[in-house]
């Protein structure tokens, strides 16, 4: 985990996608595969966790990894192959979880599937565990190596900018519990200041709905203007 005083470009969505791993698993770990509603509701969370782990691998190569080979070529292969790896795992998965959620499936045979989902996104997270260490600890080095914090900003202005509300919505969600106190407030500081403020109490709505009451009671004091009541 970044302990330097310079821009990250892991730290933030990399707290997310642990929080969200760890919630898919305890899930995973915890269902009733002979009950169909909660098969669904299994489904639901891990479709959502596979689209947020694929548009982060995607962003990655296209932005942060393809700005890198133009810098230090060869640089971002290995990265690239870890998302090669990992994206057929997640295949694997989702297509074990549409045979677990298919009607014309025994109840037998999804107990057995369940079990082996469970291992599965077990070793999954495990995977990115050891991914994402490898980007905080490596990848984050050669970054500040090639690049300064404004330009690594600048790229990360471009994730941004690239993905659709509905999704940076999902993100924030699974971010900010997962952030320090002082790391939830400059982040919504920093999106406080450039966002549109429509989108900026979108946010604040999903905060209020994912964080500890004191907690979000804290992050809104402290964004609210001087002398305004939070």
């Amino acid at each position: 985990m970044n302990q330097s005083p310079r821009f990250s470009s892991f730290t933030t969505p990399h707290k997310g996608i642990r929080n969200f791993l760890s919630q898919l698993s305890m899930h995973a770990g915890s269902c009733d595969y002979s009950d169909p509603q909660d098969i669904a509701a299994l489904k639901e969370r891990l479709e959502e966790a596979m689209e947020l782990l694929e548009e982060h691998a995607q962003v990655e190569n296209d932005i942060i990894l393809s700005a890198l080979e133009e810098r230090a070529p060869g640089s971002g292969a290995h990265d690239q192959e870890d998302h090669r790896r990992l994206h057929q795992m997640q295949d694997i998965l989702l297509a074990k979880m549409h045979d677990i959620a298919n009607p014309a499936t025994r109840p037998g045979e999804t107990a057995r599937l369940g079990a082996e989902l469970y291992q599965g996104i077990s070793l999954l997270f495990a995977e990115h565990l050891e991914h994402m260490a490898e980007e905080e600890n490596v990848t984050q080095k050669l970054l500040w190596e090639h690049f300064s914090d404004h330009e690594l900003m600048q790229l990360q202005g471009r994730i941004i900018g690239s993905m659709k509300p509905e999704l940076l919505l999902k993100w924030w969600s699974y971010i900010l519990p997962a952030q320090s106190p002082m790391e939830r407030l400059k982040l919504m500081a920093n999106v406080q200041a450039s966002a549109p403020a429509a989108f900026f109490e979108q946010i604040m709505a999903v905060a209020r709905k994912n964080l500890p009451e004191q907690a979000f009671n804290k992050l809104a004091a402290s964004l609210a203007p001087e002398g305004a009541e939070a």
